[in-house]
């Protein structure tokens, strides 16, 4: 079943029922958006990326979107292929096998994981940030506040937030503690 099946089962509707694809798409869309913001990475296989670096003068750099399946090209800024390099797929990380000091390397390869292979521990912190946006695409209403502590609804009822789990810090603050917790592993290496 592809990932796009299953989330429609997930909210309630038929594997092969569209009538709900453009919510269950912005949903997806902003689910993985969250995740590569709190990762500082892309993680849906792409071909064709193109990656600039410039002032490189290390041996090492890392790309935005792994695993990578393969380096199209390396060149620089005058177009001088680079071809003495090895690299990490895994984690991203081009070495490069000649010392020197480069104005800009560009490289342009194929890498990220099939939306519908993900590993198990990236698709469940995926369902735990779909789950929080189609609610809000299709109509709920989630705050970024905090975790819900208590609603009174006696003459204009008081809404309290545990704000001890609110993360005001940016990319983060949109995940709950298991996404990040689940997240955390995938972090992109840096250089």
């Amino acid at each position: 079943m592809s990932l796009m099946e299953d989330l429609r089962v997930r909210i309630g509707i038929e594997f092969d029922d569209p009538s709900k694809d453009p919510e269950i798409t912005l949903a997806k869309d902003t689910a993985f958006a969250l995740m590569g913001n709190y990762c500082d990475r892309d993680f849906i296989l792409a071909v064709g990326n193109v990656e600039k670096f410039t002032h490189l003068i290390g041996m090492t750099f890392p790309l935005r979107r792994y695993p990578v399946d393969t380096i199209t090209s390396i060149v620089d800024d005058n177009g001088t292929a680079y071809t003495r390099y090895h690299i990490n797929q895994n984690n991203g990380v081009v070495h490069m096998d000649d010392h020197g000091a480069y104005h800009e390397l560009i490289c342009t390869y194929t890498g990220g994981y099939d939306e519908d292979a993900l590993p198990l521990d990236l698709l469940q912190a995926f369902y735990e940030l779909f789950d929080q946006e189609y609610a809000l695409v299709d109509g709920g209403a989630v705050s970024s506040a905090g975790e819900l502590s208590a609603v009174t609804v006696f003459d204009v009822g008081t809404v309290k937030y545990n704000t001890d789990s609110a993360d005001t810090s940016g990319a983060g603050a949109f995940l709950s503690p298991r996404a990040k917790a689940l997240l955390d592993d995938y972090m992109r290496y840096k250089c």
